[in-house]
C-alpha cells in the first residue's frame, strides 16, 4: 500500500513543481525585452477564428492585443498593448506571416525599434532606440526578392 502511494504521489509532485511560475526576474525587477516577433515563424491556421477582428484580454479586462483574421490566420495589422493599455506593438501580417512595417515601443511611449519584415524575415534598415527616443544604432538586414520566395 506504502508503494502504491509513493507511486502515484511522485507524479503528483512532479506536475504541481511543473506548473509553478518562475517570478526570479519580476523580484529583481530586470527588464525584459520581447524579441520573439524579430524571429517570425509561419502561424498555422487557428481553427477556432476563422475571420474578422479578433480581441484578446488582460484579466483586468484592458486590451492585451487586437488583429485580424483571415482564413484562420492573422491578416494585416496586429497591435499588442502593454497591461497598462499603452501600445507596445503594431506589426503587419499576411496570412499569418510578418510581412510589412513592425514598431514596437517601451511602455513609456517612446520608440523601441522599428523596420520591415519581408515574408517573416527581416529587411531593409532597422532602427533601436533607447528609453528616451535616441537611436542607438541600426541594422541593415538588406533587401528579400519576394519574388523568389
Amino acid at each position: 500500500m506504502k508503494k502504491l502511494i509513493f507511486i502515484l504521489s511522485v507524479p503528483a509532485l512532479f506536475l504541481v513543481a511543473c506548473n509553478q511560475k518562475n517570478n526570479s526576474a519580476d523580484k529583481a525587477n530586470i527588464p525584459v525585452t520581447d524579441t520573439s516577433k524579430m524571429h517570425a515563424v509561419k502561424q498555422s491556421a487557428d481553427t477556432s477564428i476563422k475571420d474578422g477582428q479578433h480581441v484578446v484580454r488582460y484579466p483586468n479586462g484592458v486590451i492585451k492585443e487586437k488583429s485580424y483574421y483571415a482564413a484562420g490566420r492573422r491578416q494585416g495589422e496586429c497591435q499588442s498593448f502593454y497591461q497598462s493599455g499603452k501600445l507596445w506593438s503594431d506589426d503587419f501580417f499576411d496570412a499569418g506571416v510578418l510581412d510589412g512595417i513592425a514598431t514596437s515601443y517601451y511602455e513609456n511611449g517612446q520608440k523601441k525599434y522599428d523596420g520591415s519584415y519581408t515574408k517573416g524575415k527581416p529587411s531593409g534598415i532597422w532602427n533601436f532606440y533607447d528609453e528616451s527616443g535616441k537611436l542607438t544604432h541600426s541594422k541593415n538586414y538588406g533587401k528579400i526578392d519576394k519574388q523568389s520566395m
